[in-house]
């Protein structure tokens, strides 16, 4: 696929994402996080066998078995849950910036581990682009140090950690079956942890809960996650990893029409300069040996 056609995957990841930022705000109101993780898997799970299933290639070697088993845990387990239990603590526009360290973390993990060469205007998009996320919230931003403020960190940390895993090991396999494999991993996790006395209420699995989980395991994780893989099996981390500002700035659109929140200067003055910082990453060259090779095997 070109450019213009990853573009166009890119975006429709991206406002899937976005979304799931409104409408965690509707699943808490019926379920605490461990009961909206659960469900989120779970759909997650049901959608991608049905998606993905009949071409699904599980890893025959031990080795490849708990590698898969790390990376779910990191990129599920431990992302998603860190994130909700944070988000319960900390204010929604804290816990959009400390959770969107993730491009900066993910191209200085990609330096570090993976090798890879970034160059100057993407490095320095990469931080106007984080810049632009910390002026979006500037005039919301309450920080109260607290453990909710290392849940949202070790939340960060572990889905850039879990993209590295997924570079380093498993950019030439199949990741459609790294997608599903990684739920069919997490689910015991999530539900040993969601099912322990006080972490779930029967009350709030009510049909618009169901309903909320479902887009969010179906179109919000698992097709959102498939294409998330296979843009950064194809590209260097570090060459697009400014482009995840989109995000919460799409989640701000969403929440305005979803939420009815207001909009300030501060909004839109973030929002051009994470267009600046996006602008200025799509210029110059960022990658490695392992990048090139990928590439050819999905050309």
């Amino acid at each position: 696929m070109n450019r213009f056609g990853d573009a166009i995957l890119f975006l429709v990841m991206a406002s899937a994402w976005a979304l799931n930022y409104p409408f965690v705000k509707f699943a808490l109101s019926y379920e605490g996080p461990e009961g909206v993780v659960l469900f989120r898997i779970i759909f997650a799970l049901i959608f991608a066998v049905a998606l993905f299933g009949r071409g699904l290639k599980w890893p025959s070697g031990k080795r490849e078995n708990i590698l898969l088993l790390i990376y779910g845990f990191l990129n599920i387990v431990a992302f998603m849950s860190f994130w909700l239990l944070g988000e319960s603590t900390e204010t929604s526009s804290l816990s959009s910036i400390i959770i969107y360290t993730f491009p900066v973390l993910t191209m200085l993990f990609s330096i570090i581990f993976l090798g890879e060469r970034a160059s100057k205007l993407k490095i320095a998009g990469t931080f106007l682009g984080f810049g632009g996320l910390i002026v979006v919230f500037v005039d919301h931003l309450i920080i109260r140090p607290g453990i909710g403020l290392f849940l949202l960190l070790f939340a960060a940390i572990s889905w850039a950690s879990a993209t590295i895993v997924f570079k380093k090991y498993f950019a030439n396999q199949d990741s459609r079956s790294v997608n599903t494999i990684q739920f069919v991993y997490a689910l015991p996790f999530l539900a040993l942890f969601s099912l322990a006395p006080g972490n779930f209420t029967i009350q709030g699995l009510t049909i618009q809960f169901l309903l909320i989980a479902l887009f969010m395991g179906s179109i919000g994780t698992a097709v959102a996650y498939g294409i998330f893989l296979y843009l950064v099996r194809k590209y260097p981390v570090s060459e697009i990893s400014s482009f995840f500002f989109l995000v919460p700035a799409l989640s701000i659109v969403f929440s305005l029409l979803l939420l009815h929140e207001v909009s300030t200067t501060y909004t839109y003055a973030g929002f051009a300069l994470i267009s600046v910082g996006i602008f200025l990453s799509s210029f110059g060259k960022s990658g490695n040996n392992q990048t090139k090779v990928v590439n050819k095997s999905t050309e």
